[in-house]
């Protein structure tokens, strides 16, 4: 599925409910993507005169999303954790050079962090943070604030419950609102097949129509 991203921050509230969003389709085993949308072909992005090191309308895989303890922090102050991407152009080169970037003030001050992370990772899945290989870090407001569409391929985990029904349109019913509202195409439409979903609970639904 593709998403606008802005869709999807005003359906779960704003940045801290998008931010759960990303950390539960990640939790899900989901594949995740993102790009830029741009006027014309691929091409840098710049902004103030300056590029990003990002392309526009290139898609990008979403390989991580997580959260790390700021170990900077004034303990006085309520914890707030690090929320970062980790992200790869499939070209293998031309990186993000904004904060986070493999030069930034932020990669050097967080490197035992960031090493720390990487270690975790599957060895199939670590890099090198200072190797111009694709893969770079973005913080969540600075991925926001440049990319615009969002990609999802949905791996539903084993605690949802599927259903499927069968049906069809037919000569006598077709899809989609009636045109000029006249009793003879209302009638019609109300001859489309029709299923009612009742859930019992806060649910969070997906439908599919194929």
């Amino acid at each position: 599925m593709c998403f606008p991203h802005k869709m999807i921050e005003q359906h779960y509230g704003g940045h801290d409910g998008f931010w759960a969003y990303l950390m539960s389709r990640r939790q899900d085993g989901c594949l995740l993507g993102c790009s830029i949308k741009g006027y014309g072909k691929e091409g840098p992005q710049i902004i103030d005169g300056k590029p990003t090191g990002l392309i526009l309308n290139h898609a990008y895989g979403l390989n991580d999303v997580f959260e790390l303890k700021d170990p900077f922090q004034d303990p006085k102050e309520k914890p707030e954790p690090l929320r970062l991407l980790r992200i790869r152009n499939p070209w293998g080169k031309s990186e993000w050079l904004g904060k986070w970037s493999d030069a930034s003030e932020e990669a050097k001050k967080y490197r035992g962090v960031i090493e720390e992370y990487i270690h975790t990772l599957a060895p199939d899945e670590q890099y090198d943070p200072d190797a111009d290989d694709g893969t770079f870090l973005m913080d969540f407001h600075d991925w926001h604030d440049n990319f615009s569409t969002l990609f999802v391929n949905l791996d539903f985990p084993d605690i949802w419950t599927g259903v499927r029904f069968r049906s069809k349109w037919t000569k006598s019913n077709a899809g989609g609102l009636p045109v000029t509202y006249t009793k003879e195409e209302c009638d019609r439409y109300a001859t489309n097949p029709q299923f009612m979903l009742r859930p019992a609970f806060d649910t969070e639904l997906m439908c599919s129509l194929t």
